[in-house]
């Protein structure tokens, strides 16, 4: 029998499910080998070990063949299902491997008092109800879940344990192991009883089959998203990093807050420890080389979908990074039992510079292995009514640094929203998700919300179409550099500077000039960041360039035959100049390009007698126009 782990990259590395190479004898994952890659009805699934060419095959009529479904399970595909009663579709196998201990991820479609189907069980399956049928999770009738281990031989029994399934399309890791009678949920033990006294057998050898039993049992209804076989039982500590190889990737939470589990990566490295306080909702980003996982954006299956839409009332968070993280680098976020529901910040709440702003009742926690920088976070709002209501101005992350969930001790920082897009409300680029701080939703700051004392004065004043910041700090800053961020709607803002401070701050503060393009609202914050990583925001101010079309001649009466005049321009355009006399003869014609902000020209009137003139500017937004005198003196 082969065994081929899947290796890629310079340097070269091998990728088994966390890391978990030996005894590896079967590996489907519809995100590298379900066919076709770009979604659609399924052709094919490679086995990463290459033990296994699987054949696609149905039984009955009025079939829904399989299809591979895109950002089916938090930001992965899935291999989705729609057996009915005996019709479906199953993929057979074609070598016979030994089956010991395996996990899968995935979701059953439908109520759980029906039959809805098979993972995955040997191909020589009589599908006598549980006389002869060994089989890794099958959801049957009447609220039950089966695995069944025992000799595929005519005539012998096989032994089952038992367990609740999940709710109607709720994803889960199932586990099964035939050394110790294992049945875990979510790296938990499930069971809830056996019949012929649990497994007969601790291995069995046969051909394998996805999604279905046989030909006389109801075919599988759901997703089916990764299936791991081993040939020999996995200790504890193996298992553990299977699975968490596959609560990563997938969204899903192990452990509960009565038994939190931890998460270990392929190198052995702990990137989650179970907390009783927050082993709800857990999800993250991170890169693991030994396991071929590569998250860059995440969600909780709890609160979210596939691609992230957040279920109404559920608060759903999203980690996102614009670049995959580096091995070994996570960024795991899970929540306590608090309701979303809003408070009003006391003294007793904390922190002193929020009193009487609101805030959601519930926090999170962020553990971060390896030096994670800067990540995008987004916070559905869906089902809830926020104080804040849809200003992005109105809400921070408020985040408690030393992590004890106490806002009235130690140091604070407060993220600005970047904006809200429907109900999404965004912060992007934060780095002040530190390993073990807690944070939570600042949801309507009070009239006397006050920042951290690292700003001690912050202006935007306007002259013309030139808006100038000032600002100013604490002195005993070791402040990196400043970030200029700006908007046009008060919600969404973009960096439009990186200012470094190479010694300390300038007793007068730092100024920046800003040339916008003439007429509008403009908004404006700063964002200081620490050689330590750390960072803080300004309040936000704005200013407001009033409407003008700016037209003027700089010398009037116009003595020694140049016109020369100024013209402020919201856009670039050409725009005509006209000189007409008294009596509307047009007497020259300029085509004059015009770029935002202020423009210069002069034109020579050398030739036009004294007297006066009549000049008027067409543009797209209008006309102009402005009487002179031509003087007959000199300069």
């Amino acid at each position: 029998m082969v065994v081929f782990l899947q290796c890629t990259g310079e340097p070269l590395f091998c990728q088994s499910p966390g890391g978990v190479a030996s005894n590896l004898v079967l590996w489907l994952k519809a995100g590298s080998g379900a066919s076709p890659s770009s979604g659609g009805t399924l052709t094919g699934w490679t086995d990463m070990t290459a033990n296994n060419l699987f054949s696609l095959t149905s039984t009955g009529t009025g079939l829904t063949a399989p299809v591979v479904v895109l950002n089916g399970l938090n930001f992965n595909p899935v291999v989705r299902f729609t057996g009915s009663g005996t019709n479906g579709y199953r993929l057979l196998g074609n070598t016979s491997i030994t089956m010991s201990d395996v996990s899968a991820v995935g979701s059953w479609t439908g109520d759980v008092m029906n039959e809805r189907g098979t993972f995955f069980s040997p191909i020589t399956n009589s599908g006598l109800g549980l006389i002869r049928c060994p089989i890794f999770f099958r959801s049957a009738s009447g609220n039950q879940l089966y695995t069944g281990f025992g000799s595929i031989d005519a005539g012998q029994f096989a032994g089952y344990e038992s367990a609740s399934p999940p709710a109607s399309t709720v994803p889960v890791i199932l586990t099964a192991s035939g050394t110790g009678n294992v049945l875990n949920m979510n790296g938990l033990d499930a069971r809830t009883g056996n019949i012929r006294g649990g497994y007969l057998t601790t291995t069995m050898t046969d051909i394998p089959q996805i999604a279905d039993r046989s030909s006389s049992d109801s075919k599988m209804n759901g997703d089916i998203a990764e299936i791991v076989v081993y040939s020999a039982a996995n200790s504890a500590s193996l298992r553990n990093k299977v699975e968490s190889y596959l609560a990563i990737k997938y969204g899903i939470t192990l452990g509960t807050a009565t038994t939190p589990v931890s998460y270990t990566s392929s190198a052995g490295a702990v990137f989650w420890t179970g907390l009783a306080a927050y082993q709800h909702n857990i999800f993250g980003i991170g890169t693991d080389n030994g396991s071929g996982l590569v998250q860059t954006s995440s969600n909780s299956v709890n609160s979210g979908s596939g691609n992230g839409t957040g279920k109404s009332g559920m608060g759903n968070l999203v980690l996102k990074t614009s670049s995959p993280l580096t091995n070994g680098q996570f960024l795991m976020v899970g929540t306590d039992s608090a309701a979303l529901t809003e408070e009003t910040i006391t003294a007793a709440i904390g922190p002193a510079a929020a009193i009487g702003s609101r805030r959601l009742a519930r926090t999170w926690k962020a553990q971060t292995t390896g030096a994670v920088s800067s990540v995008n976070l987004s916070f559905d709002m869906t089902g809830l009514t926020l104080s804040g209501a849809s200003v992005a101005s109105n809400y921070y992350l408020l985040i408690d640094n030393d992590g004890d969930g106490n806002f009235t001790t130690g140091t604070q920082t407060y993220v600005p929203a970047s904006g809200i897009s429907g109900s999404l409300i965004s912060f992007s680029g934060t780095r002040a998700l530190a390993n073990g701080v807690v944070f939570t939703l600042l949801t309507l700051p009070s009239t006397m919300f006050v920042l951290a004392d690292w700003w001690q004065g912050f202006t935007a004043s306007a002259a013309n179409s030139s808006v100038t910041l000032h600002w100013n700090t604490a002195t005993d800053l070791h402040i990196d550099y400043f970030n200029v961020y700006h908007s046009t709607d008060g919600t969404t803002f973009i960096p439009i500077a990186q200012l470094p401070l190479t010694t300390v701050m300038p007793p007068a503060g730092m100024s920046y000039v800003v040339a916008e393009p003439g007429e509008g609202t403009y908004f404006y914050r700063l964002q200081a960041v620490l050689k330590d990583g750390s960072e803080n925001y300004s309040i936000i101010r704005s200013v407001r360039i009033s409407a003008s079309r700016g037209l003027k001649i700089l010398s009037n009466p116009v003595v020694g035959g140049e016109l020369r005049l100024q013209f402020y321009a919201s856009a670039s355009e050409s725009v005509i100049i006209s000189l007409f006399n008294p009596s509307g003869s047009r007497q020259l014609t300029r085509t004059w390009s015009v770029a935002p902000g202020k423009n210069l020209l002069t034109i020579d009137i050398n030739r036009l007698g004294a007297g006066l003139y009549f000049l008027r500017l067409d543009g797209i937004r209008g006309s102009e126009a402005l009487a002179f005198i031509k003087s007959t003196g000199t300069k």
